[in-house]
């Protein structure tokens, strides 16, 4: 059987530390946004999903909710908190398959927050 390499659109849960500041922390289901080819080199773009309040960041439109369609995984995706992360050292583990809509409005929220 081949090892899992993430693909875009994949949930996955994996961990987050070592984080500081605002970054968060710990174990967590993460949206993988980088493309499959990308990943198979070690390294994916991966954004943090969190069930927290994130007041700010949803002020700001820098997260995407994913309560209502279709995932059984809950809480947001924080655009904001993208990270390249060693998913192999990190251990992720794949849970489920957004749809090109959800993975579409992430990136395009990564998209406004990088470029002018």
């Amino acid at each position: 059987m081949a090892a899992y390499i993430p693909s875009r659109g994949d949930i996955v849960h994996l961990q987050f530390d070592p984080a500081s500041g605002q970054e968060m922390k710990g174990a967590h289901f993460g949206l993988v946004i980088s493309q499959k080819a990308f990943n198979a080199r070690g390294l994916a773009m991966i954004c943090p999903i969190s069930q927290g309040a994130a007041a700010s960041a949803r002020t700001h439109g820098t997260v995407v909710t994913l309560m209502g369609l279709g995932v059984d995984t809950q809480g947001a995706v924080h655009c904001h908190q993208i990270k390249s992360l060693d998913w192999a050292l990190r251990k992720a583990k794949f849970k489920e398959k957004v749809t090109r809509d959800i993975v579409d409005d992430v990136a395009a929220r990564v998209e406004a927050i990088i470029f002018e």
